[in-house]
Formats: structure tokens, C-alpha cells, sequence
């Protein structure tokens, strides 16, 4: 148990090490469809997991501060992690059935407290790009606008075997970041949503189907 402790602090060290690295070396090239102030529900693919704690930071000063949903197992801690060293704050939420509960508090927070919510909607374990209803329910209960988010990269590497194929950009890169407003969506009407920048930037669009149009 000490040793697999030790292992997870080295390896939130050096996610860490390397996300400040990239910070002081990207390009971000922004194109965005929303208006900021109010509490908003950010959706974005799992794969850009890594990339999104720079993108939700910067995101948080033009509106307010914004808790990311995590699973509660292992593997959130990592996340977690990198989540508060970007000044975020993580809610962890159990798979399953057991997420309902936390999900009811996480609703009545909105009411509470003017703060936003992030979501991956592929997320814990995909499939990848099939959006699951977290995003859209908390959209539709809190009655907060739902803003997809969606990245290209110029270099990075892409961990294939991985289910999502996780992105893991590369230093003096460019990365694009589109952001648009849908409103509030409805668990039962998701929109298609683009799974790259390029889809809402003027490029032929990559879409990720929903459950209606």
C-alpha cells in the first residue's frame, strides 16, 4: 500500500511538471460562441481530459469558478490532482446507481452557489464520443446552459490502445478551443456535438451523434 502511494504521488508530480511545461509553451487559439457571467454546465470529449484543466482555468476567469465532475475511484485521483493545481475544485461522483445521490446534491448546489460545472461526456469508460446524460441532466434539472467544448491539436501524441484515445499534447504547440452555447438541453434531446475545433470553425464538421437532433 506505501509503495502504490508513493508510485501515484510521482506520477501526479510529474503530470504536474509537464502540464506547466506545456502552459508556458502553447498557443491557444480561441473560438467562442457564449456569453459568460452565469453559472454554465461544460461539456467536453474524454480524451481532452489532460489539455481541459488549462482550458477550464482560463475558462474560470471569464465566469465563474468551475467544479469538475470526477469518478470517485482510483483513477479520479490523478485527476483531482491536476484539477485543484489549476484552481479548480473536483466533485467526486461514484459509477453507477450510486451516483444518483451525489448527483441530487450537486443539483441543489447550483441553487446555492453561483459556481459552473465541467463534465467529460464520454466519461469514466466510454464508448468513446457516444455522449452519456450527465451533462444534459444537470443541464435540464438546474436549468443552466449547456457549452460543448472541443479541442484540435497541431502536435500531440494520442494513446490508442487507450478507449478514448487520450491526447497528450506536445510543447510549442497550437491548440484550437471551440466553445458554444447551446442553452438548456434536455437529457432527452442532446444535440450533435463536434468531437474537434475544426467542427464549429468554418472546417467540414466531425460530429458526434446524440440522441436526437
Amino acid at each position: 500500500m506505501r509503495q502504490k502511494k508513493i508510485t501515484e504521488n510521482i506520477l501526479q508530480w510529474l503530470f504536474a511538471k509537464y502540464l506547466s511545461w506545456i502552459e508556458r509553451t502553447v498557443t491557444i487559439r480561441w473560438d467562442e460562441d457564449n456569453c459568460y457571467g452565469d453559472s454554465q454546465i461544460f461539456g467536453f470529449w474524454h480524451e481532452d481530459s489532460f489539455f481541459m484543466n488549462l482550458v477550464l482555468e482560463k475558462l474560470s476567469r471569464k465566469t465563474t469558478p468551475v467544479d469538475v465532475i470526477v469518478t470517485a475511484d482510483t483513477r479520479g485521483n490523478y485527476i483531482e490532482n491536476m484539477v485543484r493545481r489549476c484552481g479548480g475544485n473536483a466533485l467526486r461522483v461514484p459509477d453507477g446507481y450510486k451516483a444518483f445521490t451525489a448527483l441530487k446534491k450537486i443539483v441543489q448546489d447550483t441553487y446555492e452557489k453561483t459556481h459552473s460545472l465541467a463534465v467529460a461526456l464520454d466519461g469514466p469508460l466510454g464508448p468513446r464520443h457516444e455522449p452519456k446524460k450527465l451533462a444534459f441532466y444537470l443541464s435540464e434539472h438546474a436549468r443552466e446552459d449547456f457549452v460543448g467544448v472541443s479541442l484540435s491539436y497541431s502536435s500531440c501524441i494520442r494513446l490508442n490502445r487507450r478507449w478514448d484515445k487520450y491526447v497528450i499534447p506536445l510543447p510549442y504547440t497550437t491548440v484550437s478551443v471551440s466553445v458554444k452555447n447551446y442553452g438548456v438541453v434536455k437529457k432527452s434531446r442532446i444535440p450533435r456535438l463536434p468531437v474537434t475545433a475544426e467542427g464549429m470553425s468554418g472546417h467540414a464538421p466531425r460530429t458526434a451523434a446524440g440522441a436526437a437532433e
